[in-house]
């Protein structure tokens, strides 16, 4: 083999080693750039926050603008979401994380679809409820709660608590004829159609032609209403230990 040659091929090795090294380099710091963001994530919470965090999911940034909006925003609504829990029964937390998930406690909300509000009511089921100005905060908490509450009893008792409440919460999202088109889905597929947890896989279905083709309402986007009350729940768990919180907190001062 003459000179130039073996210069050529160590030449050639040599740049398949740093190929290798460049490749083993961007490994690392893949790596490290992913154990980096949830860590610097993390970081941005409290002890006290992170601990609420747990169990739902939320990124800490969201976590971050609930506690905000709980302190700066829910206050103002807060005793009637009380109200409403007084005229309908559901829990006043549970109307609350409700309200948040649909309209963030903005009383000017406003989808582009044309629900408004903070419940974001839909003109026709305002005009049911009696309502005529969605955006006033009282008739809109009252509303919304006492539409749950009509769709609860929709829902077949057959479902026990907490599911019957899932599925009502669901029904508010995508309507209840779907969620009765997911039940019966639901008894095809061999699945328990009054347990969320079976429901919550056979809602997303909805939005496949070889399913919903022969069902009574059709087409939904069923993966929305499994997100919303993933949603309500995860605000829920956090808004209750606020407010456990606070109680004990008044408790001390006492």
């Amino acid at each position: 083999m003459k000179p130039f040659e073996k210069i050529t091929e160590v030449l050639e090795i040599l740049k398949q080693v740093a190929k290798q090294i460049l490749l083993v380099g961007v490994v690392i710091g893949g790596f490290l750039l992913l154990w980096e963001i949830p860590h610097h994530e993390s970081n941005a919470l409290s002890h006290k926050d992170r601990v609420l965090q747990l169990g739902t999911n939320l990124p800490s940034y969201e976590i971050q603008t609930f506690l905000k909006h709980i302190s700066t925003r829910l206050p103002r609504y807060r005793e009637e979401f009380q109200q409403a829990e007084k005229n309908t029964g559901i829990p006043w937390i549970l109307l609350a994380s409700m309200s948040y998930q649909e309209s963030k406690w903005n009383r000017h909300a406003i989808s582009p679809t044309g629900v408004r509000g903070l419940m974001m009511l839909t003109r026709s089921t305002a005009a049911d409820l009696g309502i005529q100005n969605r955006l006033d905060p009282k008739k809109s908490i009252a509303g919304g709660a006492q539409y749950l509450s009509h769709l609860y009893n929709r829902v077949s008792d057959a479902a026990e608590r907490p599911d019957r409440m899932f599925l009502a919460l669901a029904a508010y999202n995508v309507g209840i004829g779907h969620i009765k088109d997911a039940q019966l889905l639901a008894g095809r597929l061999g699945k328990n159609s009054n347990q969320w947890d079976d429901l919550k896989d056979v809602l997303p279905l909805l939005a496949k032609k070889k399913y919903y083709q022969d069902l009574p309402h059709r087409y939904a986007r069923g993966w929305e209403p499994v997100q919303y009350v993933k949603r309500i729940r995860a605000y829920r768990k956090i808004l209750d230990q606020v407010v456990k919180q606070q109680e004990k907190s008044q408790q001390v001062e006492i």
